[in-house]
């Protein structure tokens, strides 16, 4: 789908170091991406260095939200977690304007997409050139994480959807 190509598109420039992260809040920096609606949340950072460092498998710096800047002149708003290494992780926030997040992570047809069942109202860890990301339905709002360099298990990936939920529940 193309918000998958987009996404990891992105995410490989940020993670590759070809493109720099700079503070600020979402806003209303990104364009509509594949039926999703991105940057729909002021902070992103659902999860913890600590969580994203059990996830990643590295020490992790306090994640900060961020915009990526393209080469084109866009933006687009994400959390970033940065080990020692560069980034490790990005987290991403999205609306679905048709349906439901479920649906949409239902309905998301990539290879490489396996289902992982015990979280969320659906939630699927799908394969990327940038990384495996976890493609995560709440309620409301469609979250993905992508981690660079290491594949989490089932059990570390329900840790995290669980808790950022949990936070965007609350937020």
């Amino acid at each position: 789908m193309a918000w998958a190509w987009a996404c990891g598109v992105l995410v490989a420039l940020a993670l590759a170091g070809c493109t720099s992260v700079v503070a600020g809040s979402a806003g209303a920096v990104g364009a509509q991406v594949g039926g999703l609606e991105p940057d729909v949340v002021a902070d992103e950072c659902l999860l913890t260095a600590d969580e994203l460092g059990d996830l990643v498998d590295v020490a992790v710096e306090p994640p900060q939200q961020g915009a990526v800047e393209r080469g084109d002149g866009t933006r687009s708003a994400g959390c970033v977690a940065n080990a020692e290494s560069g980034p490790v992780a990005l987290i991403n926030v999205y609306g679905v304007r048709s349906g439901s997040p479920a649906d949409y992570v239902q309905a998301a047809g990539a290879s490489g997409r396996r289902e992982l069942p015990g979280v969320g109202a659906g939630a699927a860890v799908i394969g990327t050139a940038a990384g495996p990301t976890l493609q995560l339905a709440g309620e409301r709002y469609l979250v993905t994480i992508l981690v660079s360099g290491r594949a989490p298990s089932d059990e570390e990936w329900r840790a995290a959807g669980e808790a950022a939920l949990a936070r965007l529940r609350s937020g």
